[in-house]
């Protein structure tokens, strides 16, 4: 069956012509984000937000090589996942080296803060990748739940269930390691 014909299935609700055009292409778009990310995982979950974001563009699809047009959004995904990562690493540089300035306090304050400061980077890092991105934002960039909405592209219920899981994958994380 043509792209075009499963495309036409896709739009009215044919969840078997999704499947098939996905099977189809997922490959192609795994290699397209991999090629950009170099990490498996990484490049998996982008060609799954990829086939997420076709899924939603497909109404305004105008026919056109499915292909390429398919292959820039997995494109796209994956160079704004780097940027993202990118910005985040850099602004926690920043952060850092703010905190480190800070003034009228102590060697030892100074040295008691950035301990502890280390330890929650050392927790956060370890959680999963989602949460981290969604604690990064709201707790060292500031952002509200809207803005982090917008810029993961999730619904805000999703950004309060992930900082709450967050919470309390910390809290639990924590007494596990106080015993």
């Amino acid at each position: 069956m043509e792209d075009e014909q499963l495309i036409r299935k896709i739009i009215t609700g044919n969840d078997q012509a999704l499947r098939i055009l996905i099977e189809r292409y997922k490959h192609h778009v795994f290699k397209i984000t991999y090629s950009v990310v170099h990490d498996q995982q990484e490049a998996e979950d982008l060609a799954q937000d990829t086939f997420i974001k076709m899924v939603d563009a497909l109404p305004s699809y105008q026919f056109q090589g499915f292909k390429t047009w398919l292959s820039r959004i997995a494109l796209h995904k994956a160079i704004d996942f780097k940027r993202k990562k990118a910005r985040r690493r850099e602004e926690l540089t920043i952060a850092e080296h703010e905190f480190h300035l800070s003034i009228g306090e102590s060697s030892e304050d100074v040295l008691l803060k950035k301990e502890k400061v280390d330890l929650i980077r050392q927790s956060v890092q370890q959680m999963p990748e989602k949460l981290q991105l969604t604690v990064k934002c709201f707790y060292l960039e500031g952002l509200s739940y809207t803005q982090i909405a917008e810029r993961l592209e999730i619904e805000e219920k999703t950004v309060e269930m992930r900082l709450y899981r967050a919470r309390k994958w910390l809290k639990s994380k924590w007494k596990e390691e106080d015993m």
